[in-house]
């Protein structure tokens, strides 16, 4: 059986985080195929080392798992080289918003200019491992394919050209300031292949990379379907309310936004028995509001987290950086409609392919699209089957899995 190996910064079914899901879905699926690798570090948490999993082989679910311990962190290093390889993104950026950048990659698809001082940052980062790099460049010949996810850690911008010609990039790309970096050109313009999520992130690369971006298609990722728990249970543990609108991820201001004191505002102009309900991990700089019309469940295991989204008014997405967004897609499976952040585009593809859901452009209109889906029975109607359609068309893993296949067969 021919070998394949993922690549990660982090991997296993006790981590949280939508890429090491949508790396976990895609690794699982391929076991009956593929003898199944990943490569990763020893993170489980980003900001906590004690909570780290031992170095070594094991296997889960049929998956084969080398963890590589990652080099010391020298903070004050990783901030001073941050700063110095700023330069070189910047530029990139400002030639991005002059509408330049796309033409110049094409015609030179080369960048030189701070790539050291680049590399040299990704070499300093958190979760940087240096035998997890060597591991590739020796060993790199003994699989199939190497499949590299996300693509600001250092485990895919240096790994992805070590072996290139049997590399295939699953970039997660939004709209970040770290995909301006000089360094990245070579990622994305070597590798034999880019699977990409959806039609928006494959446009938002070919803006920056031009011409000279290497050959890519739309691959996605599907859902993982999971047991709900006992809902009485749940809505007991949580103290949960009969209607409310979930938000599902981390609860940090850099992911939530304004939500909060929005969906206050509307309640003041509306009324109503409807509450907001936010379940993740919680930043310890989130405060929680004094008004009981909103609920911060903490951390929810799957089987909790999937009767919570069943029984949902609605899902909101206030994230303007998204590549993909398992959890919309979840939810229009679901049934559930789902109101998200306008500014990205990956969204907005979704809403407008599937007639599944709204985007709002700013506040004011984020409250009136969210009365709209509360009280418009018909509009709930229509979005609901819409939806189910959507996913079962593009994102189900029976068209998922043999477009990946055919890939790794390509090389």
């Amino acid at each position: 059986m021919k070998r394949i190996a993922f690549i990660i910064i982090r991997y296993g079914k006790e981590v949280n985080g939508g890429a090491e899901a949508h790396c976990r879905m895609l690794a699982e699926r391929l076991t009956p195929y593929y003898d199944v690798e990943v490569l990763t570090t020893t993170m489980r948490v980003f900001d906590d080392r004690s909570q780290d999993f031992p170095e070594g082989i094991t296997i889960e679910n049929k998956v084969t798992i080398r963890r590589f311990s990652p080099r010391p962190i020298n903070g004050e290093a990783h901030r001073q080289l941050y700063k110095r390889a700023k330069r070189t993104r910047r530029i990139r950026l400002w030639l991005r918003r002059a509408g330049l950048l796309s033409l110049i990659s094409s015609l030179h698809p080369d960048w030189t200019s701070g790539i050291e001082d680049e590399r040299r940052t990704f070499e300093s980062q958190p979760g940087h491992s240096p035998q997890m790099m060597d591991y590739i460049r020796d060993h790199g010949n003994n699989y199939q394919a190497l499949l590299f996810m996300n693509y600001y850690f250092s485990q895919t911008v240096l790994g992805a050209t070590i072996a290139p010609e049997k590399s295939i990039l699953i970039p997660l790309a939004h709209p970040n300031h770290s995909l301006y970096y000089g360094i990245s050109v070579g990622m994305f313009t070597r590798v034999a292949h880019i699977a990409f999520n959806t039609p928006a992130e494959e446009r938002l690369c070919r803006r920056i990379f031009g011409r000279s971006m290497a050959p890519g298609s739309v691959v996605g990722c599907g859902i993982e379907e999971v047991e709900p728990a006992d809902w009485d249970s749940v809505r007991m543990r949580y103290a949960l309310p009969e209607r409310y609108i979930l938000y599902l991820g981390r609860v940090t201001r850099q992911k939530i936004g304004r939500i909060i004191p929005e969906f206050l505002k509307y309640k003041r102009k509306y009324g109503g028995d409807v509450k907001l309900v936010l379940v993740g991990g919680i930043d310890p700089e989130i405060e929680r509001p004094d008004s009981g019309e909103v609920i911060l469940t903490g951390f929810v295991d799957d089987a909790e987290k999937s009767a919570i989204i069943r029984h949902a008014a609605l899902l909101i997405n206030p994230s303007a950086q998204e590549s993909l967004s398992l959890l919309m897609l979840e939810a229009m499976q679901k049934r559930i409609p789902v109101l998200v952040n306008g500014q990205s585009e990956v969204m907005k593809d979704h809403c407008r392919l599937s007639g599944a859901a709204l985007w709002y452009n700013n506040w004011r209109d984020f409250r009136r699209k969210l009365h709209r889906l509360l009280e418009d029975g018909a509009l709930r109607r229509q979005i609901a089957e819409c939806g189910t359609a959507y996913v079962e068309k593009y994102y189900s893993w029976e068209v998922i899995i043999p477009r990946l296949r055919a890939l790794i067969e390509s090389l």
